[in-house]
C-alpha cells in the first residue's frame, strides 16, 4: 500500500470517528432534550393542580368524606388523586383509580414517594397495570397531622414519541455513518491525489537525471508549498552533483599537469639516465610539493564543516584569533617584503570553530601576501557592526578583472590581473567560503585592476 493510500485510509477513519461521534452526541442532547421538553409540559400542570388541592385540603379532616367533599368543590378536579397520609396509607382516591386501578392503594412506587418525599414537590413517572405510564407528582400537605397529595396525569404518545427518537438514533446514525464513509473516501483521494503524482514524479528521478521537477499544480496552499519545498530540494541537489562533477574534473586536470611532467621526466631520464642533471629533480620535486599542495587543500575543503558541527562550537574571541594570525602573516610577509598591519577592535567575540575561523584568516591573508608585489602592504581589519562582526583584508597588489572578480571563491580558479608566475592551487578563498558559510556568515570580494583588493568577511556575533 502506497503513502496515500495508507494516508487516505487514516484520513477517513478519523472522519468517520469524528462524525460519529457527533452524530451520537448529536442524538443523546436531541434526547434529553426532547424528553425534558415533553415531561415539562405535564410537570406544570400538574404542579398548578397539587398547588390547588393541597390548600384545598389544608383545613379539611383526613377523611374520605371529608376530602371527597374537598374535591368536589372543585370546578374540574384532577381525574387521578390520590391522598396519602405521612406513612404512605391510603386515604382517598378519585372515582376512576377505584374503577381503573383497584389495587393502586398498594402500589410500591407510590407508597415508597410519600416515605421519601420531603417538603419539595417532586415527580416521577410509574407504569400502572391499566392505565400505562402515568407521570405523578408528590406533594406536601402544610398541615397536621401531615398529608401528601398524589396526582397524576397520563403520558399519552410521549412513551411512543421518545422511544420512536431513541430507535430512530440507533438506526440512523449507524446508517449516516457507514453512508459518509464512504464520501470521505472519496473526498480524501481527490485531496490526496496530487501526492500520488509527486511520488510517482519522485519515483522516476534518479541521480543521473536531477532535473526533472515536480509539475503537479494543486489547488491547496498546503500541498503547493509541499510540491515548492520538494523543488526547491531537487533544484539543490542538482547543484551539488553538478558541483560534484565540476569539482572532480577540476581536480583531475589540477592533478593532471604535475604528473604529465613527473612522467615525462621519468620518460626521460630513463632514455638518458646520463643526462639526469639536479634542476631535473628539482623540477621533479617542485611538482611533487605542488601535487602534496593541492592534495592537502581538496582535503581541506572536503573537510571544511566536518569540524565545525554543533559539537565543536563554542564562544570564540574574534579579537584574539586575528591578532595572533596577524603575528603569522607578518612573518610570512616579511619573506616577501610585504608590510602586514592589524586593526583588530577588542572584545569582539562569535560562536563557531576557532581553529576553522583562523583558517579564514590566514587564508585571506597568505592569499593578499601572494598577490601583493614587493613594497606591498595588507592590513587584517576587524569591528563590530550592530550585529555582526567584520573581518576585512585589504592588499595593494595587482587587483581582479571585473570579470573575474564573480569566480575569485570558485574552486582552483586563479584569475589576479597581472598574475602570470604566482604558484598555488587555486583553493585558499574556496575554503574559506565554505567554512564561512557554515557559520552563517557571507563573503564577497571587492577589487579594481592595479588598485588592491578587499575581501570582506560578516559573521554574526
Amino acid at each position: 500500500m502506497s503513502l496515500s493510500e495508507t494516508l487516505r485510509a487514516r484520513l477517513t477513519m478519523w472522519y468517520v470517528g469524528a462524525l460519529g461521534i457527533a452524530l451520537v452526541a448529536f442524538a443523546a442532547l436531541l434526547y434529553v432534550w426532547l424528553s425534558r421538553t415533553l415531561y415539562r409540559h405535564h410537570d406544570h400542570e400538574l404542579l398548578a393542580s397539587a398547588d390547588r388541592v393541597a390548600r384545598l385540603l389544608q383545613p379539611v379532616a383526613l377523611d374520605q368524606d371529608s376530602i371527597a367533599r374537598a374535591v368536589a368543590s372543585i370546578d374540574t378536579p384532577p381525574r387521578l388523586l390520590m391522598v396519602r397520609d405521612q406513612t404512605g396509607r391510603l386515604l382517598y382516591r378519585s372515582p376512576v383509580l377505584q374503577v381503573a386501578e383497584p389495587t393502586i392503594g398498594e402500589h410500591a412506587a407510590l407508597i415508597h414517594a410519600v416515605a421519601n418525599a420531603s417538603r419539595e414537590p417532586e415527580f416521577f413517572t410509574v407504569a400502572l397495570e391499566r392505565s400505562g405510564p402515568v407521570r405523578f407528582i408528590c406533594t406536601l400537605v402544610d398541615r397536621s397531622p401531615a398529608a401528601y397529595v398524589q396526582i397524576g396525569n397520563e403520558l399519552g404518545d410521549v412513551p411512543a414519541t421518545m422511544h420512536a427518537v431513541g430507535v430512530a438514533s440507533m438506526v440512523l446514525v449507524p446508517l449516516v455513518v457507514l453512508l459518509t464513509s464512504f464520501g470521505g473516501w472519496l473526498i480524501a483521494g481527490r485531496a490526496l491525489a496530487p501526492i500520488g503524482s509527486i511520488d510517482t514524479t519522485l519515483r522516476a528521478i534518479e541521480a543521473t537525471d536531477l532535473s526533472r521537477r515536480v509539475e503537479v499544480h494543486p489547488p491547496d496552499r498546503e500541498l503547493s508549498a509541499l510540491v515548492g519545498t520538494i523543488n526547491g530540494l531537487l533544484a539543490r541537489l542538482e547543484r551539488a552533483f553538478q558541483d560534484l562533477r565540476d569539482f572532480t574534473a577540476d581536480a583531475s586536470h589540477q592533478l593532471q599537469t604535475p604528473l604529465t611532467i613527473m612522467k615525462s621526466s621519468i620518460e626521460l631520464t630513463r632514455a638518458a639516465p646520463a643526462q639526469m642533471s639536479p634542476t631535473l629533480l628539482d623540477d621533479l620535486e617542485e611538482e611533487v610539493d605542488d601535487m602534496s599542495s593541492v592534495v592537502a587543500e581538496l582535503q581541506s575543503l572536503s573537510l571544511a564543516d566536518a569540524d565545525a558541527q554543533e559539537s565543536n562550537r563554542a564562544d570564540v574571541d574574534l579579537s584574539e584569533l586575528c591578532v595572533d594570525a596577524a603575528e603569522i602573516l607578518k612573518a610570512l610577509g616579511e619573506s616577501r617584503d610585504v608590510a602586514v598591519d592589524a586593526d583588530v577592535a577588542p572584545g569582539v567575540t562569535c560562536c563557531g570553530d576557532a581553529a576553522k575561523l583562523k583558517q579564514v584568516v590566514l587564508n585571506l591573508g597568505d592569499n593578499a601576501i601572494k598577490y601583493t608585489p614587493a613594497g606591498g602592504r595588507v592590513t587584517v581589519r576587524l569591528l563590530r557592526e550592530e550585529d555582526l562582526a567584520v573581518l576585512q583584508v585589504t592588499d595593494t597588489g595587482v587587483g581582479i578583472s571585473p570579470e573575474h572578480l564573480p569566480h575569485v571563491f570558485d574552486r582552483f580558479f586563479r584569475g589576479r590581473a597581472g598574475d602570470t608566475d604566482t604558484r598555488g592551487s587555486g583553493l585558499g578563498l574556496a575554503i574559506a567560503k565554505r567554512i564561512v558559510e557554515v557559520h552563517r556568515g557571507t563573503i564577497r570580494a571587492a577589487s579594481h585592476s592595479g588598485s588592491g583588493t578587499t575581501i570582506d568577511v560578516r559573521l554574526p556575533i
